[in-house]
């Protein structure tokens, strides 16, 4: 909208000015409306508080959503290996395989170490949480003003977005509207004046009025999009489904962890007594009874000799 704006300036006004030429007023007319296109340009570029600002709010958005779907992930893995050391765990009970019985054993202290690993960092995480959620606007607003250097009073005018927080672009956009509008009057003047006698002026005039229709009608979204509400609608629905929505699923999860660690935890208390019920293994069941190299056999063959 602006570059546009200043092109029009650049061309349009120049090559206007350049067939008014004859006419005094008219060119004075003319240069008034180029004063006033130029001012609305430099009001604009005045608007654009985000240029060069470190903190970009959609690569924060990646960053979360990437960090969030690879903690997800980690999640359903150790759950997953939870169930599968219950399941051979409890196969080699049924078995009663003292090797397998072993490795889960091992197997077993592992994933419970990672257990309470994950349910102290779920602790810790909704103990933050909750401590954020106690008074989000004071901490965004004092990081965001660190992190971007943006002015307290746009801050203000976005997160809190009510009556008492007036806007800051107010003045700007108050000017830039009363600029299009002379800038417009100008121009119908300069059209009803200047075309009659010079009708090559028709083309620049009708050129002008269309970027200044298309810089209006710019204006206005601007206008929409600068105001406090969409942002604050946002803002307030990001907290809501952060401060409720993800704190009500990260205490199901610590519920669940602990459940789990405890269900854990209990079968790896209970293998010891499992180990004690096994039936003592013959390190002589797999021996052939008519083997002659056989120690049991050689046993017998000396008794035998002896009691001849």
């Amino acid at each position: 909208m602006v570059e546009r704006l200043e092109e029009a300036v650049r061309t349009e006004l120049t090559t206007l000015e350049e067939v008014l030429a004859q006419r005094t007023e008219l060119v004075a007319a003319t240069r008034g409306a180029r004063r006033q296109a130029e001012a609305v340009a430099q009001q604009l570029q005045g608007l654009a508080f985000w240029q060069g600002v470190p903190l970009s709010p959609l690569q924060v958005a990646e960053d979360v959503s990437f960090v969030e779907e690879y903690r997800w992930l980690a999640y359903v893995l150790l759950l997953l290996l939870e169930l599968l050391v219950c399941l051979f765990t409890l196969l080699g009970l049924a078995k009663q395989s003292k090797w397998l019985v072993i490795v889960m054993t091992v197997m077993s202290l592992v994933v419970l170490v990672l257990s309470w690993g994950s349910l102290g960092l779920e602790a810790a995480t909704a103990v933050g949480l909750s401590d954020f959620c106690s008074s989000p606007d004071t901490y965004i607003l004092n990081l965001t003003q660190e992190e971007t250097g943006l002015g307290s009073d746009i801050l203000n005018y976005y997160f809190l977005c009510n009556q008492a927080v007036s806007n800051p672009f107010q003045q700007r956009l108050t000017l830039s509207q009363r600029a299009l509008a002379n800038i417009h009057s100008q121009l119908q003047g300069l059209e009803r004046e200047a075309v009659p006698q010079f009708p090559s002026a028709q083309k620049p005039l009708l050129s002008l009025e269309e970027t200044l229709n298309v810089t209006e009608g710019n204006f206005h979204q601007l206008v929409a999009l600068l105001h406090c509400r969409g942002l604050h609608k946002d803002y307030g629905a990001a907290l809501r489904g952060l401060c409720e929505d993800a704190l009500e699923g990260l205490l199901f999860l610590l519920l669940f962890s602990l459940l789990s660690a405890g269900a854990l935890a209990t079968t790896l208390c209970s293998l010891p007594r499992a180990w004690a019920l096994f039936p003592p293994s013959d390190d002589y069941d797999d021996t052939d009874d008519d083997d002659p190299f056989n120690p049991q056999e050689s046993k017998r063959f000396v008794q035998w000799q002896s009691s001849i």
